[in-house]
């Protein structure tokens, strides 16, 4: 896989749909990004997505659902409509399901959900947006894609879950570590995340911040934040307290904790010219 298709199929996991414009891939626009909903079971719910050709040229474009996950990478897995638990792709209808875009011009999309009765729980799709496939020139990249940008939905059925989280394990040296997570409720969390690194009297000596990620509900749960070298870069050697601060919307903050003893930083070989 490419460096850019994994950076765009990272920002649909989070739901920060970037436009693709800009790197000369996609010339769609799609508003909103994510949408999170709450229904009664038999209920029906219509609203619209905005998508907008800010390209030069015509685009013919192709609607439709697809499930996703994530891997405890963050990294987001496309599969066909219907086949992940927590599917809500079949439960939608898109009108239209194809057209076409001049430049600068506004397609609106109506998206109907008719959640069926006795559904419980969270469920998921993406709806997509596909244009024509074009050439890419980016090294390492395929010679041809076929771009796609699209909305995350999220269905909640029912009333909403309680927030129930833990840390599962925190591992950190000089070359990095991971802070491993797991959502222990029913409906996905939005993590906020910090490290703070303590000295061996207690005193803050640095606070790093983390990227925003999402851990979905069971069966895909796990999530393992990867974290640099640059968090102990610097220090000198001795102990360390090296805590993980989480924000994941729950009635208190998720917390873990390690303490480290840290050697001298090995030195910087720099090459000698002949």
């Amino acid at each position: 896989m490419s460096k850019v298709m994994a950076a765009w199929m990272m920002g649909l996991a989070i739901g920060l749909f970037p436009s693709l414009a800009a790197a000369g891939v996609c010339s769609l626009e799609v508003s909103p990004l994510t949408v999170e909903l709450r229904m009664d079971p038999g209920h029906t719910y219509t609203e619209t997505i905005t998508v907008k050709n800010m390209g030069d040229g015509p685009e013919h474009i192709r609607a439709y659902c697809q499930d996703w996950t994530l891997k405890p990478d963050g990294v987001v897995v496309f599969v066909s409509a219907g086949r992940l638990p927590g599917s809500a792709s079949p439960w939608v209808h898109l009108l239209p399901a194809e057209f076409d875009l001049e430049p600068g011009e506004t397609q609106r999309i109506r998206y109907t959900i008719r959640l069926p009765a006795g559904t419980s729980g969270e469920a998921r799709t993406a709806i997509m947006f596909e244009a024509g496939a074009r050439e890419l020139s980016v090294p390492g990249a395929p010679s041809r894609l076929v771009p796609r940008v699209g909305t995350i939905l999220y269905v909640q059925a029912g009333p909403s879950p309680p927030a129930r989280a833990r840390a599962v394990s925190l591992e950190i040296d000089r070359t990095g570590g991971m802070l491993t997570i797991e959502n222990l409720g029913a409906a996905h969390l939005r993590f906020t995340a910090q490290i703070e690194v303590r000295d061996g009297g207690g005193a803050l000596v640095r606070r790093c911040g983390l990227n925003p990620f999402v851990v979905l509900p069971a069966p895909f749960n796990g999530h393992k934040a990867r974290l640099g070298p640059d968090i102990l870069e610097g220090l000198s050697a001795g102990s360390y307290q090296i805590t993980a601060i989480l924000d994941y919307g729950g009635e208190a903050l998720l917390g873990a904790r390690v303490e480290i003893e840290l050697g001298p930083e090995p030195p910087i070989e720099i090459a000698s010219e002949e």
